[in-house]
């Protein structure tokens, strides 16, 4: 059974939907970023002043609260045009505003109190291989920002590590490396601490060995659990067959009074605070999942359920032990994950796609899985292309790449623009049992090469394949209606 989307947009959706009474009327809005960011309210019409739109795509979910302190909801976002907005709840952009970084903002940026003057600042991390901290009025706060040695498209996290009332903010980097800082933008002694591998994962903080003080949980293609003078916890690292892109999802799934570590990955992970796997865990769903778990109970049963999207354009719903209760089929890649929503009798699951939809349902939408495994429920086959050249790829669509015996199992592909002077990397994921990478939504009339390598400062191992972007007919249809969205945007509601 395939559902039907209950508002779509112009554009492949990456970020996870957002609830926030805006208008301050008792009912929340929904928020939706794409092409531009939508507030929709619950009887479908749209918040005066949205859609907003910037310079580029938003892969960035928002953040939102009273960053001025004027008694209002302030929306805080990172967009592709290498930006950070703050708007007003109608959608205008504060002074001050928008501020810019030199590369995309993918992560949502973190509010919080940093240098305790009682006011909010602005985080974010960039693909320029800093983190910024901005003031609520756009100003850089002292010793911000800080430079990673590669892309870091997570969200910063900010803890209190000691308890002494000093927070810290903790990042981790393309460059293979967990960075921790003082507020004043200094490193704290020992960090930063390799992983091996690209850290595109939030990290996560929690006490898990019961001292009274969080451990700092990062993921790459391990999960590392250092304590806070950046030994490892016994047990770990624990390995995963692919690079992770979601962040540790801690929560008691057991109901044995202690948080265990969800990891979403080539497949779904479960490991106690000791490293030793759940019972039932790792559970192959045969598709990559690049959005975290939500656990909520949604069958009404006491217990938490998992509710998981994959590439394979299905949602899964998993019990706590890690049985498959049911699937439904979306019919697009999910990389958003899901937002369950409470308010009703029963809750509602809102989850959105890459054919730009955004769909709901509840428990009696999922097919049962009748003990037949997961791909019970019909899923998608990606659109694979082998990586031999010369490539033409379709523009503004996603391509998964395919490699086949590559030299390391952490070999990664690199693209680089005619015109440019620094290659893109692309990790290797496992989905389907295959290997590949996600070739980005590129313009038409771009050309440039492809490469792998076995780590970032090894030599080329495969290739240079060249690579074109053709003209594509949906593509441009899609392209001129975002104009005319963007142009008149009361001609839809």
């Amino acid at each position: 059974m395939s559902l039907r989307p209950i508002f779509r947009t112009e554009w492949p959706i990456h970020a996870t939907p957002v609830l926030a009474d805006l208008d301050r009327d008792g009912e929340p809005e929904l928020l939706i970023a794409a092409e531009a960011l939508y507030a929709i309210r619950s009887n479908g019409r749209r918040l005066p002043g949205f859609p907003f739109y910037a310079g580029g795509a938003f892969a960035s979910p928002p953040a939102i609260s009273d960053l001025n302190g004027d008694g209002r909801m302030e929306i805080a976002i990172g967009c592709d045009d290498n930006h950070v907005y703050v708007l007003d709840s109608r959608g205008r952009i504060l002074p001050g505003w928008p501020c810019r970084t030199d590369g995309d903002v993918y992560g949502p940026p973190t509010l919080t109190d940093l240098d305790g003057d009682g006011q909010l600042e602005v985080l974010a991390g960039s693909d320029d291989g800093r983190v910024y901290a901005w003031r609520a009025d756009g100003r850089p706060l002292p010793g911000w920002p800080q430079a990673t040695g590669g892309f870091v498209s997570a969200s910063p996290t900010v803890s209190n590590l000691d308890r002494d009332g000093s927070p810290v903010v903790i990042a981790g980097s393309w460059d293979g490396y967990v960075y921790i800082w003082r507020a004043d933008g200094f490193l704290l002694p020992g960090w930063p601490q390799p992983t091996g591998h690209f850290v595109w994962s939030t990290p996560a903080l929690d006490d898990l060995d019961g001292d009274g003080y969080p451990e700092i949980i990062a993921a790459s293609d391990r999960v590392f659990v250092w304590r806070r003078d950046r030994t490892l916890l016994p047990g770990w690292p624990q390995p995963m067959r692919s690079f992770a892109a979601a962040p540790p999802v801690l929560v008691d799934l057991d109901q044995d009074g202690q948080k265990e570590i969800v990891m979403a990955a080539d497949r779904l992970y479960g490991w106690r605070g000791d490293g030793t796997p759940l019972p039932g865990f790792p559970v192959d769903l045969g598709t990559f999942l690049w959005a975290a778990p939500r656990a909520a109970d949604v069958n009404g049963d006491g217990r938490l359920e998992l509710v998981a999207g994959g590439w394979d354009g299905c949602l899964h719903l998993l019990r706590w032990d890690g049985s498959l209760i049911g699937a439904i089929r979306i019919g697009a890649p999910i990389f958003a994950a899901p937002l369950i929503h409470q308010g009703g009798k029963d809750p509602e699951i809102l989850i959105s796609a890459w054919d730009g939809g955004l769909y709901r349902l509840r428990m009696e939408n999922f097919r049962p899985a009748n003990g037949e495994g997961p791909r019970s429920a019909q899923w998608m086959e990606w659109t694979w292309m082998p990586l031999q050249g010369p490539l033409r790829l379709p523009e503004d669509t996603p391509v998964f790449l395919a490699v086949e015996a590559p030299p390391s199992p952490r070999a990664i592909l690199l693209y680089q623009r005619e015109g440019e002077s620094a290659a893109r990397p692309i990790p290797l994921l496992v989905h389907g049992g295959r290997l590949g990478g996600v070739f980005p939504p590129l313009r038409a009339g771009v050309r440039g090469r492809i490469w792998m390598k076995t780590a970032p400062e090894a030599e080329p191992c495969l290739g240079p394949v060249e690579f074109r972007i053709s003209h594509h007919r949906e593509a441009r249809w899609r392209r001129w209606r975002r104009g005319i969205r963007r142009r008149w945007r009361w001609i839809w509601p």
